[in-house]
């Protein structure tokens, strides 16, 4: 039985790694390469950053840039994409309503180390060659682009994915909620019997979100300031329960 501070993972994936220099994702000899801005939200996630606010200023508002929900989205979406490729379940990363997005699973950190001894790399001299003029190609490649990217975005605005919207309220008493899957069967009273574990018991305030996993369970309970900084996040795991 485990309570620990912040947001932790819910499921093993131990053989998981990502490589932040290359910005390549790794796990049973299966890699990705990430985008930049999947790469900068992964790192955050990792940090234990949950907050959509907090994430949006770490991706993007530490650059200067100022985006629409949709680029948050659509970010969000690739990464689980990307999750997808290497085998780990898209619902390791689920959204937290009207809060923002935990990742479930253990992602271990790595870095490529250049070893002290290594030989320095040769000099090369580049020549440069006179360009052609592929203007006629470069204004088509320009072009399409721009139409396209609005109308993508559009989209994720009207019609976000399916994996974004994986939560039902199932028991509310006046601001405090209880979340679960769409799937859970379980009721409230029974999931906090489930939990009954804990000392002191568990008492449903605030927002919570309820995970159940073959082997494990999961509790998370979130606070919001009114001043709309990060969540404040606790976990409830037990592992080993069905």
């Amino acid at each position: 039985m485990e309570q620990s501070e912040g947001i932790g993972s819910g499921s093993s994936s131990s053989d998981c790694y990502y490589d932040a220099e290359k910005m390549t994702l790794t796990r049973a000899q299966q890699s990705v390469i990430l985008g930049s801005n999947e790469s900068d939200l992964l790192l955050a996630l990792i940090a234990g950053v949950t907050d959509k606010e907090q994430l949006i200023s770490r991706v993007w508002g530490e650059r200067g840039l100022v985006i629409s929900d949709s680029s948050y989205y659509k970010t969000l979406h690739m990464l689980r994409t990307h999750f997808a490729d290497v085998g780990l379940p898209r619902d390791s990363l689920k959204t937290l309503p009207r809060r923002g997005v935990v990742l479930l699973c253990e992602i271990r950190l790595i870095s490529a180390e250049v070893p002290e001894s290594a030989p320095a790399a040769p000099a090369v001299i580049s020549v440069t060659k006179p360009r052609r003029r592929y203007w006629r190609f470069l204004l088509p490649a320009l072009v399409v682009p721009a139409i396209a990217l609005p109308l993508f975005y559009a989209y994720l605005m009207f019609k976000k994915p399916a994996d974004l919207e994986e939560w039902k309220l199932i028991w509310q008493d006046g601001d405090a909620q209880l979340y679960v899957e769409e799937s859970e069967k379980m009721s409230k009273d029974e999931i906090v019997k489930a939990l009954g574990e804990f000392e002191p018991p568990i008492v449903l305030s605030d927002i919570n979100y309820y995970v159940r996993k073959p082997l494990s369970q999961l509790l998370i309970k979130c606070v919001k300031p009114e001043s709309k900084g990060e969540a404040i996040c606790v976990n409830y795991q037990l592992v080993g329960k069905k």
